[in-house]
């Protein structure tokens, strides 16, 4: 769990909105993964006094409380781990809901941000740790998520899409969307906005060559009780509940693309021919770019430079 470039302008981005980190609760204590050049030129770029950390230990890692209080405003940096390892204040397995009564029950709906920054990916129980997060912030607070997105099979139990967050933070539930942007690992000059499913009325699908994160920003707008589990978007289409739709039955219909491949087919080529597409596809998606209208790129230093 940690603070890199790609978060730490995401937190500069959400204080230009308005949010508070008074009060911030991190899920797992962050460690800062920023070179010291970046953490200059970031401050150069937001005319930030110079950022004043205790004196670390070679080989020990440098931790988020003084960029937090420094740079961001807070008065109070906590984080929460399931282990004391790391020194976290509050310690609970995020598996687990979180308690009602003692010194963790207390600190229900006392954040204004909570930061899940390379966390619930390692937590089997999702909805459990997500609804944590949830139920740690306070009403007009905000939560944060980055948390990977393509392309990092293995790193933990699981890999995010967007329409889950889509989904999960609706008005309808209780919360406001404010940001949903895929950062890939080697640009990190450049976000992209990614389209809302329901919206666009289509799956938004991504498939490229480089590790995709996911930077999410919800405001809680007020508390909720339990909520429905998600339905994905194009499920909960009128059309999927009561009938076919237009699409589904034009897709089905007989026409030039399906003749092409009953022909490949007979040829004993379509085998030979999904593997060269598939090789196309792969040199295509190797570059940094993601495919429009479904993804926009975002100049990061535009976004989040100060006159």
């Amino acid at each position: 769990m940690g603070i890199d470039i790609h978060n730490l302008n995401f937190l500069a981005h959400a204080r230009d909105l308005g949010v508070s980190f008074e009060r911030t609760l991190a899920i797992g204590r962050q460690a800062v993964f920023i070179e010291d050049w970046e953490l200059e030129q970031h401050r150069q770029l937001r005319r930030l006094p110079p950022l004043n950390e205790p004196a670390a230990q070679a080989g020990q890692p440098r931790y988020f409380e003084p960029l937090m209080q420094q740079w961001l405003g807070a008065r109070v940096a906590d984080s929460v781990d399931a282990s004391p390892y790391e020194n976290a204040r509050l310690i609970h397995d995020m598996n687990l809901p979180w308690p009602r009564d003692g010194a963790c029950g207390a600190e229900r709906g006392a954040y204004d941000a909570v930061l899940d920054f390379g966390c619930l990916e390692h937590v089997f129980n999702f909805p459990v740790a997500w609804r944590n997060c949830v139920d740690l912030c306070r009403v007009g607070g905000h939560v944060f998520h980055a948390l990977p997105a393509n392309n990092l099979s293995g790193h933990g139990f699981y890999q995010f899409s967007p329409e889950l967050f889509f989904n999960l933070y609706q008005p309808a539930h209780g919360f406001e969307l404010r940001g949903l942007y895929f950062a890939l690992k080697p640009d990190r000059l450049h976000w992209w906005r990614v389209a809302n499913p329901l919206e666009v009325k289509r799956r938004v699908n991504l498939c490229n060559s480089h590790e995709v994160y996911m930077l999410v920003l919800a405001r809680k707008l007020r508390e909720t009780a339990t909520l429905p589990a998600p339905q994905q978007s194009d499920y909960a289409q009128d059309e999927w509940v009561h009938g076919p739709s237009a699409s589904a039955a034009a897709a089905a219909a007989p026409g030039r693309r399906r003749a092409v491949v009953q022909a490949l087919v007979k040829l004993r080529a379509i085998d030979a021919v999904r593997a060269a597409r598939e090789r196309l596809r792969v040199w295509r998606t190797s570059g940094l770019d993601l495919p429009a209208p479904d993804y926009q790129r975002v100049d990061v230093h535009t976004l989040i430079g100060k006159p």
